[in-house]
Order: C-alpha cells, then structure tokens, then sequence
C-alpha cells in the first residue's frame, strides 16, 4: 500500500501530529499501512515539538515489536510510523546562534543592497534570532525557508517518494513558519524540476488543513509576537492562496478550521517553554488527515472542505460530531480509553499469571514487567494525559469521563451504558470478554496477542455497552 508523507509545519503542526498519532494508536481506520512525518521547524527547543518527537518514538517503538500476521484482528499501532529523517524533522541549515541580518549576510551586501533589506525588513526583523522560530513573521519565514529544498533532509524525502505516494501538508495561517512554509513546500513540489525524483512528486495527490486563528496570546512587550495580528495575517494568506493555490490546483484538497479567539496562552516565543495543551482544532485537523487518506480527489482540481461540528458550544462530546465524524472515531477512542483505564486502575490484576485470559495465551506475570509492557503503559498514560488536555482547554472536547473507578462503563460523556445481562457494570465483565477472546487470537508473539487480546474484547463491549 502507498505511503503517506505528512509535513508538519511549525508549532501547530508538531501538535496536530500529536493528536493524529493518538487516533493511529487507539485504531482508527486510514487508508495506508505507512505514514512519513516529516517536521519543519527552525525551533528545535519547542516543547511542542519535543514532546510529539517523544510521543512518535514512543509509538515506533511498540509498533516494532508487532508483526500483524495473517489473521490477527488487532487494529491498536497498526499504522507505522517511518522515521525518514532524524526525530523526524527536516534540519533547516544556518539558523543556530545567527541573527536574520546574518543569514541574509546583510553586512556583506553593497550600500544599495543593504538600503533594500533595511526598506524590507525593519531594525527588529534584521537583529530577530532564527534560533526560535520566525515569531509571526512570514516575511522572514519566506526568505529561510527558501533553502529548505537544498536540505540532505529533502534529498532523502524526494528520493524516497514512490509513485502512488500521497502528501499532506499541516500548517497555520496566522504565525511565521507555517503560513510562509506551505506555499514554499508546495511550490517546491509542484514546480522545481531540479528535486530528485520530480515527475513522481509533481504527479502525487497533494493535500493540506490550514489552521486559522484558534487562540490569543497574552500581552508580552518583551515577546515580537502580537495575537492581535492573527486575523490581519490570516486575512492576507487567505487571499494569496486563493490567486496562487486553489485557482492553479496547485493543491487537491485543502481543508480549513478555526475557534473564537476565547482560548489565551502563555506569549512565549519559542523554545522550552512553548507547550500548549492539546486543543480541539488540532484534534479536528488530525481528522482531516484519516479524512483526505480514506477519499479520492483529483489532479486536476481543488476540493475544499470546511471541518466542522453540528454545534459548536463550550463542552463538546461525541453527539456534536457529524455521523461521519462520529463513525470514524467513537469507537476506536473508546475502545483505546478501555484499555488505558484496566492498565491504569487494574494492572496488578490483569497482570497476574492466574488469570484465564493470561494462561490461555501465555501470557506470563514476567511478561508484565517487559520493557514493551511498560512502554505500552507509558503511551497509555500519555493517551490519558492527551484526554485530559483537550478536556480541560477551552473549548472543551469532552469526550470521556477520566475518572471512572471501578465503573469502567461510565466512561463515555453524555452516553448511558446499556445493561448487560447477568453482568454488572464492573472489570468483571470486561475479565469475562478477555477471557472468551482469548480463542479468536491468532497471533504468534507474546506482544501481538496482547494487542490483539484488548482489541477483540473492547470492540465486543464497546457494541455490548454502547452499540458503537
């Protein structure tokens, strides 16, 4: 099956990779085995992106130590993640400890070439730092990211690209980095002959999301970056990529999404401070990917699509979701949260060697303590902590119930458990299922039957408890 490259661009698109892989490790369905990230960021510090580089680790790991042989019925890592690149990112050369001034090489330039950048650019953008990013400015972004193309990083991509390969673009409108990298990345792809294996990426379904303002900054006079722009800015790019994206069909499917600007972070520029908690939008623009995979689009036009809600009020759970929405993701997340939850509040149980489930599929109590197991437990605990992100932001995405106890089945927001029969509403039921999966298994390693194990049983109780 063809690939899909997945370019994620700046801060918002390092945090859509995060929910995207969340959804790829609970199961939802997409249309490929092997998806490519491929971060572009000139701010290597950002605990955006460091935390997601750790989150798709993470998942590569597990996902690693599975074989997925004829017949096994797991759908949890399914997906693989293929690191292309170096924590996934595509290096941007000459930024570290440089000055724009510098890397422009303004002091080298001719009086008159200097009176132009000094026209072009002010006092502020000529001594800005390119260690943390472009903070806002797109004008800046344009010139530096120009390069991108010469990279080893980019060489390596284009040369991997394979006929039948698709491309998806992740990016925002309203910063530096990403409303400047989209046009210049699809440029690049659509137009420079001189890329490495041209006639293949020139010929490849293209698509991207373009995030548009979803949050403010606080006021910061030490910070360059202004929220108070985001809609001036996004205003500018939305008419460029009308003229120069859609009306040449550059691009085959471009989605949008936004928020009322409620929601207010921390006004850091970059680095190790920049970490924002998990927001619906970028929840929504992850499902623009298993939406554009799972769909045809043509070469010769643009399709846009608006992502979208039935309403949009301050707590949203899955009955705000469109039906198609609702079919792409109920399940998979609850049966993932199921999971996460027996890991969390029962593992000294389900780890115990006397277990039906455990000594059918020999599962023993040293196997609990593998690296693979406390791997898997880690990623459950960051799926919690994902949940809890997006719960909590404004607005909320409240999805489930985070603190069930020993009510597991209470689990899912604004929907009642149905009964079932000589069951209650306990782990006793869901001991009962994983032991009755145990012989529809036909996995060969200790590491597939356990995935397989939780994936045969909570899809039975997700359509027992909830008809999902």
């Amino acid at each position: 099956m063809a690939k899909l490259y997945v370019f994620g661009i700046g801060g918002t698109g390092s945090r859509v990779l995060r929910s995207l892989t969340m959804m790829l490790a609970s199961g939802v369905q997409i249309s490929t085995s092997e998806i490519v990230p491929i971060v572009i960021d000139p701010d290597q510090a950002n605990a955006d992106l460091t935390r997601t580089i750790t989150l798709m680790n993470d998942y590569a790991q597990i996902n690693s130590k599975l074989t997925f042989s004829e017949g096994n019925q797991n759908q949890f890592f399914k997906t693989r993640l293929e690191k292309l690149l170096n924590n996934y990112t595509l290096v941007i050369k000459d930024t570290n400890d440089k000055e724009f001034r510098q890397f422009i090489e303004l002091p080298s330039m001719s009086k008159e070439n200097q009176a132009m950048m000094q026209m072009l650019f002010s006092e502020k953008n000529l001594h800005s730092s390119m260690e943390v990013g472009f903070k806002g400015n797109p004008n800046i972004g344009s010139v530096v990211l120009n390069q991108v193309v010469n990279s080893d990083g980019f060489a390596t991509f284009a040369n991997s690209f394979e006929q039948g390969d698709k491309i998806f673009i992740i990016s925002s409108i309203f910063g530096g980095t990403g409303s400047s990298g989209f046009p210049l990345l699809l440029k690049t792809l659509r137009k420079n002959k001189s890329i490495p294996n041209f006639a293949n990426i020139n010929q490849a379904v293209i698509g991207a999301v373009t995030v548009l303002p979803y949050f403010r900054l606080e006021n910061n006079e030490e910070s360059e970056i202004d929220s108070s722009t985001f809609i001036s800015k996004a205003r500018s790019a939305l008419a460029y990529y009308e003229k120069n994206i859609s009306a040449n069909h550059q691009i085959n499917a471009l989605y949008y999404l936004a928020d009322d600007l409620t929601n207010t972070y921390e006004n850091n520029e970059g680095g190790a401070n920049q970490q924002n908690a998990a927001h619906l939008i970028e929840f929504m623009a992850a499902t623009a990917i298993v939406d554009f995979c799972n769909d045809e689009f043509s070469l010769d036009s643009t399709i846009h699509k608006e992502v979208g809600l039935r309403k949009a009020g301050t707590n949203i759970t899955f009955n705000d979701f469109y039906d198609g929405l609702c079919d792409m993701l109920r399940a998979p997340l609850t049966q993932f949260v199921l999971s996460a939850n027996c890991f969390a509040d029962k593992f000294k149980f389900i780890s115990s060697a006397d277990v039906a489930a455990n000594q059918g599929l020999g599962l023993s109590s040293d196997f609990y303590k593998s690296p693979f197991v406390r791997n898997l437990k880690k990623f459950f605990e960051d799926y919690k902590e994902w949940l809890k992100e997006l719960k909590e932001n404004k607005r909320s995405l409240d999805l489930f119930n985070l603190s069930v106890g020993d009510t597991p089945f209470d689990v899912v927001t604004d929907i009642k458990p149905q009964s079932v029969r000589s069951f209650k509403s306990n782990y006793s039921l869901l001991a009962d299922r994983l032991s009755s999966s145990v012989g529809k298994c036909v996995s060969n390693t200790k590491e597939d039957r356990l995935l397989e194990l939780y994936s045969i049983a909570t899809k039975r109780l997700v359509k027992e408890k909830f008809n999902f």
